[in-house]
């Protein structure tokens, strides 16, 4: 039973509010509502920070929603936010994910239970990350490290709505970022190939290009001397070759390209590593002699035995930190757990715990456990990917 806390839902319908009121009258939330956003930030004003979640329409009358959420951003950057929209091809819907105006949307006409497994959800990460414990040792890193320039010029230009050839021609400053760019283009996730940073950009899209960037970013900003099975080069190896698989196996249940929102999931599932890597190496190499001496135990449990926190956890403070998109915070929280509930993209993160699974058989990594048999019977994952596990497995024992 996630916690209670007060929901504000902004609409200028008020037959939406009226559907929206009877949604959650049994939630056991606090509820305000309001037809426009001027009254949305009245009440916010008067809350004084007493809001802890917004769910808003982005078509409104004077002020719309995408300078709504801009507003709340920056005078309530602790309320999360959330879109409810019936367009969601609307550019300003994108712009707001991108620019981390929003954490996520969901659709017009809106499903009851997906809507309330969405804000619980969201609500239950938001708990997780704010465990007295992970806390406490977030808090021995001292100052939090910052993203470098390049990622908020890159989200700078986005949001002044330059020109794509603008924000490519940025990016082409920096041959790091450009290499991980193409590579990523490259790889089994896109199934492209092409040497034309530009090419690559129009292809993958704008939220993925800037997923990619943050991804880059994120493995600069937490740069660290190798430990063993890990660095910076294995690991951002294993999260392409993750995010690849992710992608594939969703273009064969759904038969369409993943959605982009979700295209780049795989890529940061494993920054807690490069957390534990840059501050916590001692404790890391204690992980790695325990791993020797307890197979049977997983990496994550030898994780909370020493550090009382695992790497899930640690990478996902990291990135609800630096606002990152929810589905990526989601998808490192729970890669390892990916049956928990509720969860908003939860799909998604079983193809990643699938991929992260075979990734690491490939990669001949340590005390990898067999998936659990309930992850086949939930969801329909592809044959091949059903035997391959099956033959990973039986070949690991």
């Amino acid at each position: 039973m996630v916690e209670s806390k007060t929901i504000l839902f902004v609409d200028d319908e008020r037959s939406v509010l009226r559907s929206l009121k009877r949604a959650f009258i049994r939630s056991g939330h606090k509820l305000y509502f309001a037809d426009s956003a001027e009254l949305g930030l009245e009440i916010l004003d008067k809350g004084r920070g007493r809001i802890d979640m917004l769910l808003t329409d982005m078509r409104m009358p004077g002020m719309d929603g995408y300078e709504f959420l801009r507003k709340v951003k920056e005078k309530y950057p602790q309320v999360i936010r959330l879109i409810l929209s019936g367009f969601i091809e609307e550019t300003y819907v994108y712009k707001a994910l991108i620019d981390g105006s929003a954490k996520t949307y969901l659709a017009k006409p809106w499903n009851t239970r997906e809507l309330i497994t969405l804000v619980n959800g969201l609500i239950e990460v938001e708990e997780t990350l704010k465990d007295k414990h992970l806390l406490e040792i977030i808090n021995t890193v001292g100052d939090l490290p910052s993203l470098p320039e390049i990622y908020y010029k890159v989200i700078a230009l986005i949001d002044a709505d330059a020109d794509f050839e603008e924000i490519v021609a940025l990016i082409e400053q920096e041959p790091a970022l450009t290499a991980k760019v193409l590579q990523v283009a490259n790889s089994a996730f896109f199934k492209t190939s092409t040497a034309s940073l530009k090419r690559a950009a129009v292809f993958i899209g704008m939220m993925a290009l800037k997923d990619i960037v943050a991804g880059s970013a994120v493995f600069e900003t937490l740069a660290a001397t190798s430990l063993g099975p890990y660095s910076i080069e294995k690991i951002w190896e294993h999260a392409v070759a993750c995010n690849g698989l992710v992608s594939e196996m969703y273009e064969l249940i759904h038969d369409e390209k993943i959605p982009e929102d979700v295209a780049s999931v795989g890529l940061l599932h494993n920054v807690g590593i490069l957390v534990m890597l840059k501050y916590f190496p001692e404790q890391l190499r204690q992980v790695l002699e325990r791993q020797k001496k307890c197979p049977e135990l997983t990496q994550a449990q030898l994780e909370e035995e020493i550090m009382g926190v695992d790497h899930a956890r640690l990478g996902a403070y990291l990135l609800d930190w630096w606002n990152m998109p929810y589905p990526i915070v989601e998808a490192t929280l729970y890669h390892h757990n990916p049956l928990a509930a509720p969860l908003v993209n939860q799909e998604i993160i079983v193809l990643l715990h699938i991929a992260d699974h075979l990734v690491r058989i490939d990669m001949e990594a340590e005390n990898i456990s067999a998936l659990e048999p309930e992850i086949f019977t939930r969801f329909a994952i592809p044959g091949r990917f059903r035997e391959r596990c099956r033959i990973a497995e039986k070949g690991n024992n």
